[in-house]
């Protein structure tokens, strides 16, 4: 007898039932393998930065008011005090008609409140220097604090560090920072029919892709992927594999055996657990309708379709979302990759209650990217390799028609930068006129892809 479907939920009703999962254990680790780990509190300034005026140029630090009036053909004479050496702080106090040379990040002494430029500068003589141009006050100059105020907040707590908050911690003197330590996620593969990639498939049967892919997408939202093995289609064998999982990560994650059919086990594998509950089964989204998200005691377990363009379109709008939760991300962006606008290339339909994720491919037409729908069936995983990006089509939408400008989710974030920068390029060049542009070695390096 089939097992019915619960519920189906909204992509977003089902995206609301992670939030009863909270942040993992915090962990200290060093800066330099801080890249990508999510803050678990906010850090502060522990001084002023920069804690001293700093020059930005080479030249000669000035009292500002001296220079008033200097220009190239009348210029001022200010008589040359000294020099200041890197890393010095000069006990020198700058009096009125003197300047004294300095180098870019030298600390300015006492009675100096800008730098002229060594190009805005003629040298009479050892002790004499000529000011070509006026400077105000603070000119070519970083004051003390300008870029953090000590005890400001420089990176609040739930914030995923990137390479300048690295220098930024580094500025302060932290070795390390307190971080939520990343998810590991357990991978299942269910099926009889499912075999590992080095074995040729008997008749009937297909090589493990959801393994593969679905790692990869883990490294991708910075989680480790911990790989359990293939579940043949028995009850007994998905259950014990499913109980070594939870030991053995934060998150399980099963391709296969979430739908309706007799061998189907993944919902009563998980109620086999003294404490576990189903949360959602079924999401009106496609691909990916037939998605788990249960828990056993406080672990999160995630049933994907076993077709690979569903088990990567609910992987990415429901697994991700969970891994970043669980991280203690602040700041959780609905996709991984950035979006870039495009015209749709013919008319798309859609069943109004259900949300659709349309691939597409970007292709040069005139002065416009056209964003071309890819066919292909959810076993099919020829239709992600060949697409760029998915479009979404909203539940209350019965479509999007030939001519509209639509939003392309882009799987691979080089594309958006590459696109980003020949759009701009010619839109200047055509002095702002609308359209996104791809030139001749773009559309050539799309046609590759």
């Amino acid at each position: 007898m089939l097992k019915p479907f619960l519920r189906v939920l909204s992509p977003h009703e089902a995206r609301a039932v992670l939030t009863g999962f909270g942040p993992l254990d915090v962990e200290e680790t060093p800066l330099d393998e801080a890249l990508f780990r999510v803050l678990a509190e906010p850090v502060k300034a522990r001084h002023d930065l920069p804690s001293f005026h700093r020059s930005t140029m080479d030249g000669v630090a000035v009292r500002s008011s001296d220079t008033f009036g200097a220009t190239e053909t009348s210029p001022g004479l200010l008589r040359v005090v000294g020099e200041i050496s890197m890393g010095e702080i000069h006990s020198l106090k700058l009096k009125r008609g003197e300047a004294i040379r300095i180098w870019t990040g030298g600390a300015l002494p006492a009675g100096a409140d800008a730098v002229v430029m060594i190009e805005q500068t003629e040298e009479l003589d050892e002790n004499t220097v000529e000011i070509c141009k006026a400077v105000a006050p603070y000119e070519n100059v970083v004051r003390k604090g300008e870029d953090f105020k000590s005890g400001e907040t420089l990176l609040s707590g739930g914030h995923r560090l990137l390479p300048q908050d690295l220098g930024l911690l580094a500025a302060m003197g932290r070795g390390s920072v307190k971080v939520y330590r990343r998810p590991r996620v357990a991978l299942i593969s269910s099926g009889d029919e499912i075999v590992p990639i080095e074995q040729e498939p008997p008749p009937g049967c297909v090589r493990d892709v959801n393994r593969h892919s679905l790692s990869a997408m883990i490294r991708e939202a910075h989680g480790t992927p911990v790989w359990m093995g293939i579940a043949p289609d028995r009850l007994n064998a998905l259950a014990s594999l499913l109980e070594k999982a939870m030991r053995e990560s934060d998150v399980v994650v099963v391709s296969g055996g979430s739908s309706m059919g007799s061998r189907d086990h993944v919902i009563e594998a998980i109620q086999r657990y003294k404490d576990a509950e189903i949360l959602v089964h079924g999401v009106s989204v496609s691909p990916g309708k037939p998605l788990i998200l249960g828990r056993m005691g406080h672990h999160p377990v995630v049933g994907l379709p076993g077709h690979p363009v569903s088990a990567m379109v609910c992987f990415e709008q429901f697994v991700v979302p969970l891994m970043r939760r669980l991280e203690g991300e602040a700041q959780r962006r609905p996709y991984l990759h950035a979006t870039f606008r495009a015209v749709l290339s013919r008319n798309c339909p859609s069943r109004e209650g259900r949300t659709d994720f349309v691939r597409v491919r970007l292709q040069k037409s005139g002065d416009l990217v056209m964003a071309v729908p890819v066919p292909g069936k959810s076993g099919m995983i020829s239709s992600m390799v060949r697409a760029h990006g998915f479009v979404r089509i909203a539940p209350d939408c019965e479509g999007l028609y030939k001519g509209d400008e639509v939003t392309v989710n882009l799987f691979a974030p080089w594309l958006e930068e590459s696109i980003e920068e020949e759009h701009l390029s010619r839109h200047e060049a055509a002095g702002g006129s609308a359209g996104h542009l791809l030139g001749a070695s773009e559309q050539e390096r799309l046609s590759r892809v």
